[in-house]
């Protein structure tokens, strides 16, 4: 039988089939979420290290079993290098203001980014992850052939977006976000609660010691540091973020070949470190004519693109970042409003639980309820006469109880977890979903760990 071949014309393939990548590209792979920093990818990474690291467990994994188990249990439907890449550039301390995975291994530093092989190197959820991420209970996973996957976004409470930046190009857009100082996105969203404006919010690299300034719009420029020992010496200390020491090199050997410098010395074991030799006339006219900085390439600048995606998953293009810090503050705020919801159902529920179990064990104590040789019909019949609540449609949460837990020192217990979770209710119903926010924000400050 012969298979006869659709013909398109061109209009119409870019019109479908090309338009349909293109939608593809932009929100399933290259463009980040504004709600939680995160590209699919990096979801997906995220949904399983939250399951593997869930409690007391602090075992690090190998970053090749971690991509393993993504792979088979989060429904990961590309290369494993890849894979493995994404891991790595989430743990490398370098890359990220605040990693979420640790690194164990050699993973590379700013200036030597290469990293071990996936087989070599481990990592797992840092202690920062759960400072940053929460309400994971009022999130609902997808479901992909069957199966659980991860959310449509996680729950950060600073916009992560900004923290540890991004980049992506896709068919149209791109982006490309600059990592920020933690503590001043913290500043900048108790701002956006407080109704106060957010101040300049400059690119911040915790291994760069250069000067940062911001030179237009969404455009920033980047100085490594250089000083003129004297006549024909210069000694450079940092270099500009993008640049490492073998790109530099590359460029001193260049201009040595040129005989723009005469020698160099490098002595970069405990940090950037490179001495430069000049020709006295050389080194004047680089100074007079204020060519030294761009002739050493200490000079880099770097235009924003602050493209994501919204909660809902379709582009949404900011024009400032105060623009997008409020967007995230307000939506994430409305995720109090939900906990708080919660919060009260799940105590609520909880009292019924414990007050019912308390005054069944007290009944019984008092010989007020007999259970003995009593068929469970008739003894069900009774619990309803005397008001017990149902759970469940039914009393099993009563009747299973053993018979050891049928004791005044249980009552007394149970007594005391109602007085405690009667409480923790009053002071969850005064508490205004804002200051929820503010009190996480607040240990957020406390609590985190940059090192």
């Amino acid at each position: 039988m012969m298979i006869k071949a659709e013909l398109k014309s061109v209009s119409q393939f870019l019109d479908q089939d090309y338009a349909a990548y293109g939608m593809y590209t932009l929100e399933n792979r290259a463009i980040p979420s504004v709600i939680d920093g995160f590209k699919p990818t990096q979801r997906k990474i995220i949904f399983i290290a939250d399951k593997v690291w869930k409690g007391s467990n602090d075992k690090p994994l190998k970053i090749f079993q971690l991509g393993g188990r993504i792979a088979a249990d989060a429904h990961y439907h590309h290369g494993d290098g890849s894979l493995n890449g994404a891991i790595i550039g989430m743990a490398q301390s370098f890359k990220n203001s605040l990693p979420l995975l640790d690194e164990v291994g050699q993973f590379g530093s700013m200036r030597s980014p290469e990293a071990g092989a996936a087989r070599y190197i481990s990592t797992k959820l840092t202690p920062n992850f759960r400072l940053l991420y929460k309400d994971f209970e009022l999130l609902t996973s997808q479901i992909e052939e069957g199966n659980e996957i991860e959310p449509k976004y996680f729950l950060p409470i600073i916009p992560t977006v900004l923290l540890n930046g991004s980049s992506g190009i896709a068919v149209g857009f791109a982006t490309n976000i600059l990592n920020r100082n933690p503590a001043q996105l913290i500043e900048a969203c108790t701002k956006v609660l407080d109704g106060k404006k957010i101040g300049e919010l400059l690119p911040w690299f915790k291994d760069f010691n250069g000067p940062i300034s911001r030179i237009g719009d969404n455009q920033y420029q980047f100085k490594g540091v250089a000083r003129v020992v004297n006549t024909t010496t210069v000694e450079i200390t940092e270099l500009p973020p993008s640049m490492t020491f073998q790109k530099y090199e590359n460029h001193l050997n260049s201009l040595q070949e040129k005989g723009i410098i005469f020698s160099y010395e490098d002595n970069c074991s405990n940090g950037i470190s490179y001495t430069l030799k000049f020709q006295r006339a050389r080194l004047s006219e680089l100074i007079a004519k204020d060519k030294l900085e761009s002739t050493l390439k200490l000079v880099e600048t770097e235009s924003e693109n602050l493209t994501c995606l919204d909660e809902r998953g379709k582009l949404k293009i900011f024009t400032a970042l105060p623009e997008l810090v409020d967007y995230f503050v307000k939506f994430r705020l409305t995720y109090y409003d939900k906990r708080k919801a919660y919060l009260i159902d799940s105590l609520e529920k909880d009292l019924v639980y414990l007050s019912n179990r308390a005054r069944f064990i007290k009944m019984i104590i008092d010989g007020k309820l007999k259970l003995g040789n009593r068929p469970k019909q008739e003894i069900v019949l009774e619990l309803d006469e005397l008001k017990f609540d149902r759970i469940n449609s039914g009393f099993d949460y009563l009747l299973s109880m053993q018979i050891q837990t049928l004791t005044k020192e249980k009552y007394e217990q149970l007594v005391n977890e109602v007085k405690e979770k009667s409480a923790e209710l009053v002071t969850v119903k005064k508490t205004a979903p804002i200051d929820m926010y503010r009190t996480d924000l607040a240990e957020l400050k406390k609590n985190l760990k940059t090192k």
